[in-house]
């Protein structure tokens, strides 16, 4: 298979999993895959292991993660935890007027922060839930995750902080909850409908994307190699491991519920992406831009001020007789468009500069050039390269592509709340509380 056509591997996948989704779950062909000392299998249970290799988990259910919110200076902040001894009786079912998993918040003892935990490389082996027979949800994954949207807590502190920290905790775990359901369900399909490679091919497929945004975060972080951005995240109580694992599995969950969707054939067509657009004009609106380049000829450069309008003047020639003037700006400008590969400094009105020559740039078209303007410091040629105008997008290709994605996104989210409800109906969830 191609890997360097992640659209062609995307439509295969959908196509293979799109072929089982209508099949039965088989509880029995679940194995127990604890703490093997082999390759586990790629969609298997999570199973308690130390820190720095527990799966972590997405903070929605549908988005992708975001990028990780660093804690205070110090890297100290309170770490909830979750005491021992299952929950008598089988599944928790979802409730709307309450949390739907009960636990309760104590300080560990002798481990600061998690950050403190992976600098001593101390295990913190605590599972938190056990979903079907044997999906182990710990602690530490859940905490990770919570760790990554550190910045809800920043400026809290006493109370509140305490408060906030034990509802996201609550609010993650159920989240865990849902992505490891649906990724038990689509593994026991996938194995009953005897499809073990599409597994394979959704893993691969799930890896490579995890690789990319590892490496824009990383870019993001300005970190100069993985040891460092590995380093910079530890120093936060996070751990590479985690974050890909989280972005693995949440992605996989992702694949197995759209295509689910498209099994369904379940796509907007033109007349509900016109009456989107319809009632919806204030997502479509364009403020004024122009993207501009410039030229100038500086008079103090010349020995007299006619020398330089004729240089201003050979120059404008040559554009308008269609020279690169991008190449004459970086070639012969006298001032700072020449830094700027020629382009003229501001996009939208009262931030072009020099301001001189605002009403200049916005009398033109896109494509047109002006002719030679006189400044007190010199002459100046501007030519608009881009330009738009305030108003409604129209109804183009480019915009009916834009809706589609986000109905088709909508409606996905939609189809993910209800797999979570069946799947939380027939399943069993175990737990843990203080």
């Amino acid at each position: 298979m191609d890997a360097a056509n992640p659209l062609c591997r995307c439509l295969l996948l959908a196509v293979g999993l799109a072929a089982v989704i209508g099949c039965q779950s088989d509880k029995a062909n679940q194995i127990a895959r604890g703490q093997m000392p082999q390759p586990i299998d790629p969609l298997a249970p999570l199973a308690p292991v130390a820190p720095p290799t527990n799966p972590a988990v997405p903070y929605t259910p549908i988005a992708p993660l975001g990028p990780v919110a660093p804690l205070k200076p110090d890297g100290r902040a309170v770490v909830p935890t979750l005491g021992s001894g299952p929950v008598a009786g089988s599944s928790v079912l979802p409730d709307a007027k309450g949390p739907v998993v009960k636990t309760g918040f104590t300080a560990s003892k002798g481990i600061g922060t998690a950050a403190d935990s992976l600098r001593a490389s101390v295990p913190r082996i605590k599972v938190v839930a056990i979903i079907g027979a044997n999906n182990v949800i710990t602690d530490q994954e859940v905490v990770e995750a919570v760790y990554q949207q550190y910045h809800q807590l920043a400026a809290l502190a006493g109370h509140a902080r305490t408060a906030k920290q034990k509802e996201m905790y609550t609010i993650v775990l159920r989240k865990t909850i849902e992505r490891e359901l649906i990724l038990d369900e689509m593994y026991a399909k996938l194995k009953k409908a005897n499809k073990i490679n599409v597994i394979d091919e959704i893993k691969e497929f799930a890896t490579q994307s995890a690789d990319r945004q590892l490496r824009a975060y990383r870019t993001d972080y300005g970190a100069k190699s993985d040891e460092e951005f590995a380093a910079m995240l530890r120093s936060q109580g996070l751990t590479v491991q985690v974050i890909r694992r989280q972005m693995e599995r949440q992605m996989m969950a992702e694949q197995y519920v759209s295509s689910a969707l498209k099994e369904k054939g379940r796509r907007a067509g033109l007349g509900e992406v016109r009456d989107y657009y319809d009632k919806h004009p204030d997502e479509f609106q364009v403020a004024e831009r122009v993207k501009w380049q410039h030229l100038f000829i500086a008079t103090k450069n010349y020995a007299t001020p006619r020398a330089a309008y004729d240089r201003a003047t050979a120059l404008w020639r040559q554009a308008a007789n269609g020279a690169d003037f991008g190449m004459l700006a970086v070639q012969a400008d006298e001032g700072f468009a020449k830094q700027q590969k020629g382009f003229g400094t501001g996009e939208k009105r009262k931030e072009i500069q020099p301001a001189d020559l605002e009403e200049t740039v916005w009398s033109l078209k896109q494509a047109q050039i002006s002719g030679v303007v006189q400044t007190p410091t010199g002459y100046h040629v501007v030519k608009v390269v881009e330009r738009d105008y305030a108003g409604v997008q129209p109804f183009d290709t480019a915009v009916q592509s834009k809706i589609r994605e986000k109905l088709t996104r909508a409606t996905l989210e939609v189809e993910y709340k209800k797999l979570v409800e069946e799947l939380w109906r027939k399943g069993v969830v175990r737990v843990f509380e203080e």
